[in-house]
């Protein structure tokens, strides 16, 4: 833990995450890695869904969190275009449907599992980050607009969530996946409707 900056303490226990798929991932990482790569260097393309951990799960702890989510819906994603939070250099791309993303993270911020005395809470915001202006070029109005220009909307269908946790270097890699929908899928008469995605 020595080569961790001196804020990573608090996602030692990791936090749950949306992956994108491959091809997506691919893109975005390449676009962190120019306009950012020591976040880059941190973690690949995600969204983030959870604050972290507070501790590792006991066996009981991670039945809940499975229940959880076996009883999320799948949901197709929808990402761009491209946004900013200047002054705050940070760009990244938007994400719908955010309620979506909200729902399960407060869902499972609900069993107490989660450190929720740190960071944003009310107002956060689903998204996808480019940069977060830690390293790179200068984050400005500039670079958005450039950046606009390059990108381009997708989507994809979300059905599952990763713990990804940090290792000694603070590089965060997946440590588990929960499929979303288990449990509704598994309840009699029942069936799991996958939206059309949109490109």
């Amino acid at each position: 833990m020595d080569r961790w900056p001196t804020w990573g303490k608090r996602f030692q226990p990791g936090l749950f995450i949306i992956q994108p798929p491959e091809d997506v991932s691919a893109v975005v990482n390449a676009q962190r890695k120019a306009c950012d790569p020591l976040s880059q260097s941190y973690i690949g393309a995600h969204i983030t869904v959870t604050q972290p951990l507070i501790r590792t799960p006991s066996e009981s702890e991670w039945d809940s969190i499975e229940q959880v989510l076996g009883n999320m819906r799948l949901f197709a994603i929808h990402y761009g275009p491209l946004k900013s939070f200047l002054p705050y250099p940070c760009i990244w791309y938007d994400v719908q449907p955010a309620e979506g993303v909200l729902a399960i993270r407060e869902a499972l911020h609900q069993t107490g599992f989660f450190n929720l005395e740190e960071g944003y809470i009310a107002d956060f915001i689903p998204h996808m980050t480019i940069t977060e202006g830690q390293s790179g070029p200068e984050v400005t109005r500039e670079l958005l607009e450039k950046l606009q220009k390059e990108s381009q909307s997708g989507s994809f269908l979300c059905e599952e969530l990763v713990l990804s946790v940090p290792d000694q270097n603070f590089y965060f890699s997946v440590q588990n996946r929960i499929a979303l929908g288990n449990v509704i899928s598994q309840a009699p008469g029942s069936s799991i409707a996958h939206p059309e995605s949109r490109s």
